[in-house]
């Protein structure tokens, strides 16, 4: 006796994933270990946490490690020597990492499977593949309190001389034996200032002004940190500083905090600055270092592609600012 099978090629592609993600979220007994919502984001409640519930707004310090279906790490911010810092809702990250973080409590521990619905990526992004389901473990380390921008209006306007300001860039190789420097131009500029004190500030940074000034001038160099790979001029030409607020330790030493914008994603950072005054005229210097990855700058990042030996380039990208008013 002969038995026809039929064609189960579905039946199996269905077992298939279903297997690969038990294997990443353990075994189940229940058909409601995860909930889902009606965006279609899986997720899995696996250490409760306290305190109070994370609303859009928020900003957060974080952990996460990221797997497509075939259990292969994307992504993994426990090799960092700090959490990642995210403000919830601020377009920072995937859609489905920021509504999986909203009502978790300090030092919750949540699994969530993410459609590619939920995973795209803004701007000319092909890593993690935009058409994956991902597969995320955060754990929210704790919540931090946003400030604002103080009010301006009581406040002197004292706009920056855009031909004396000076902003150095300088980035390096993973070991930081080698690299590269130059320059980049204010497009405008401002401090906030009330009885003698700065307050706060905007300043707008000009991309497609970046040179290199570290030897002979390289237009390839220049048109690579153009590109996608890096900053994304022709999409995003500026970048912008907003000061949120300054504690002054002195009379001329300050603790600038300021969120800052690049390739359309806000971080919030925090420098010292030195102020000084020269014929009526204000002088701010001030170094800083950031990491260019939460700016979804990645390009031979060691953090993402530790496979790439020699040729990996630090995260870090050093800024030197030397701001006159007029």
């Amino acid at each position: 006796m002969k038995i026809k099978l039929r064609n189960n090629t579905s039946v199996i592609h269905k077992i298939k994933i279903y297997s690969v993600i038990t294997v990443f979220f353990g075994c189940s007994d229940t058909k409601t270990d995860f909930v889902t919502t009606e965006s279609g984001l899986q997720y899995k409640v696996i250490k409760t946490g306290a305190g109070p519930a994370v609303v859009t707004g928020n900003e957060v310090l974080i952990h996460e490690t990221t797997k497509y279906r075939n259990d292969s790490i994307v992504y993994t911010s426990r090799n960092r020597p700090n959490p990642l810092n995210i403000v919830v809702g601020g377009n920072q990250v995937i859609k489905g990492m920021d509504e999986g973080l909203l009502g978790m409590k300090k030092g919750e521990v949540r699994k969530l499977i993410v459609p590619p619905s939920l995973s795209k990526r803004t701007g000319n992004i092909t890593f993690p593949h935009p058409d994956s389901t991902l597969l995320y473990e955060i754990e929210l380390i704790d919540i931090v309190s946003k400030k604002e921008v103080p009010k301006s209006v009581d406040g002197n306007i004292l706009k920056i001389d855009k031909g004396k300001s000076i902003l150095n860039w300088e980035g390096f190789n993973k070991l930081q034996t080698n690299g590269h420097y130059g320059t980049v131009n204010f497009q405008s500029g401002q401090f906030i200032e009330k009885e003698n004190k700065i307050i706060g500030g905007e300043f707008v940074v000009d991309m497609n002004s970046i040179i290199n000034t570290d030897g002979k001038y390289s237009k390839s160099l220049v048109d690579h940190l153009k590109n996608a790979d890096f900053f994304e001029t022709d999409k995003y030409p500026f970048a912008k500083l907003s000061i949120l607020t300054v504690n002054y330790l002195d009379d001329s030493k300050l603790i600038i905090a300021a969120d800052l914008l690049i390739k359309d994603v806000t971080q919030p950072i925090e420098f010292e600055g030195n102020i000084q005054y020269k014929e009526g005229n204000m002088i701010l210097e001030s170094k800083l270092i950031i990491d260019r990855t939460r700016w979804n700058i990645v390009y031979k990042s060691g953090i993402i592609f530790g496979s790439f030996g020699d040729s990996l380039i630090s995260d870090e990208i050093h800024f030197e600012a030397i701001i006159y008013t007029e």
